[in-house]
């Protein structure tokens, strides 16, 4: 009895879930089509933000013009008789814009921003000097279609520099000036207030463009100043700020990182810890300072010695660790060797005074011989350098069994 009335409460928590699952399924699936519509294909995702914005613009202007140019088409064959010679004209002219309109919208959608507004604004002027020279009824009183020379200006004023709308608004009132010296279309059409109209009109354009731009270069200018701090205090929180070396946070991710692609990939890992030998007398005989000096000269050196695949840290005080991916015991054992040797020949200078007598002390271990994680990996290291350590200091060891590598 239980069950059949717990029953019809389980089937529409059922049913209400699959409708949310179904809801959600259409909003993702709109969701996709309209950033495929609009957004630069996934082969250019490296535009930067700035020109992904106006490449999104421009595709949405662009399918607004194919849906307005459509709609004048079947206005034309709505309001002219068939086999009419201004019929034929006009759809010719449409056609073509629509055409142009569809390869500027594809082109813009591949990532040529440029070339796909020009096209855009050659068809927002070939539509009403089209109209002009296919029909002459436009200069005989029918001057609607002439109203069409601001589109350019207006999308012009929109998507591109303001030199270039003032370009394109000189072009039109020019045109228009010299028509009535050809055709006295000032006889059926109040050709002045037409001009002012147009005129003004552009000089709205003209200047809402110059202060739209300065809002857009603006804000660009601190979106890339937003991307830089971020970039540079993500470097900060990574680096280790005397030796400018990756901080022990990296290691830790990066390490555990590597070793999961080590095991996809069928590759080792080297890892070798290096410690100064006799930091603190250092500290203590010449002060902070000559230590801080030693350590930067020491990050020069381990750098000057590092592939490009190889993650190099400072592990803490003065112990650092490096990273190779890809590298066998025997490798790293051989590149510590040589680390360890350039080591006894560095110095460097403090208070004019040159300093050397600088060795290092190398444990040696690796993925995944003698660990399956980067944890194990670098206790058993650490481990190697203790023997280092204990065995008299300035040498390489590695892990057992593959015993010491003394100098």
């Amino acid at each position: 009895m239980t069950r059949s009335k717990l029953t019809p409460v389980v089937n529409d928590e059922t049913s209400e879930q699959r409708k949310s699952f179904a809801s959600l399924s259409r909003r993702l699936n709109y969701d996709k089509f309209m950033r495929s519509l609009i957004y630069p294909a996934v082969s250019h995702k490296n535009l930067l933000e700035a020109e992904r914005r106006r490449s999104k613009l421009l595709a949405l202007i662009l399918l607004a013009m194919l849906v307005f140019t459509i709609l004048v088409l079947v206005v034309v064959f709505v309001t002219n008789a068939p086999g009419s010679s201004r019929r034929v004209q006009y759809t010719f002219l449409i056609l073509v814009m629509i055409i142009f309109f569809s390869f500027a919208y594809r082109i813009n959608h591949t990532g040529h921003y440029s070339i796909a507004v020009s096209m855009l604004l050659f068809c927002a002027l070939l539509g009403p000097w089209g109209s002009l020279v296919l029909d002459p009824e436009v200069l005989q009183g029918d001057f609607v279609p002439l109203t069409y020379v601001l589109i350019p200006v207006l999308l012009s004023s929109i998507l591109v520099h303001p030199a270039i709308t003032i370009g394109i608004a000189f072009f039109q009132i020019s045109v228009l000036l010299l028509i009535p010296t050809f055709t006295p279309v000032s006889a059926t059409i109040n050709w002045v207030s037409f001009l002012i109209f147009v005129f003004l009109t552009s000089i709205l354009s003209i200047l809402s463009n110059i202060i739209s731009r300065q809002d857009l270069d603006e804000i660009d200018r601190q979106t890339h100043l937003l991307i830089q701090s971020e970039s540079k205090m993500r470097e900060l929180s990574i680096r280790d700020h005397i030796t400018n070396l990756f901080n022990r946070r990296y290691m830790d991710e990066t390490l555990e990182r590597e070793i999961l692609r080590a095991k996809r990939q069928k590759i080792p890992v080297g890892i070798m810890i290096m410690d100064i030998d006799c930091f603190k007398q250092y500290n203590d005989t010449l002060g902070h300072e000559a230590g801080d000096i030693l350590l930067k000269e020491f990050a020069i050196l381990l750098s000057s010695h590092v592939r490009d695949a190889d993650i190099a840290c400072r592990f803490g005080g003065d112990e650092f660790v490096l990273v190779m991916p890809g590298a066998s015991q025997m490798i790293t054992l051989n590149r510590a060797e040589v680390i360890c040797k350039h080591v006894r020949n560095m110095k460097f200078c403090y208070m004019d005074k040159i300093q050397s007598d600088v060795t290092v002390s190398i444990g040696v271990s690796s993925f995944p011989k003698y660990g399956s994680t980067g944890e194990m990996i670098l206790k058993s290291a650490d481990t190697a350098l203790f023997q280092a350590k204990e065995q008299g200091r300035d040498r390489v060891v590695g892990v057992a069994p593959l015993g010491p590598h003394n100098k």
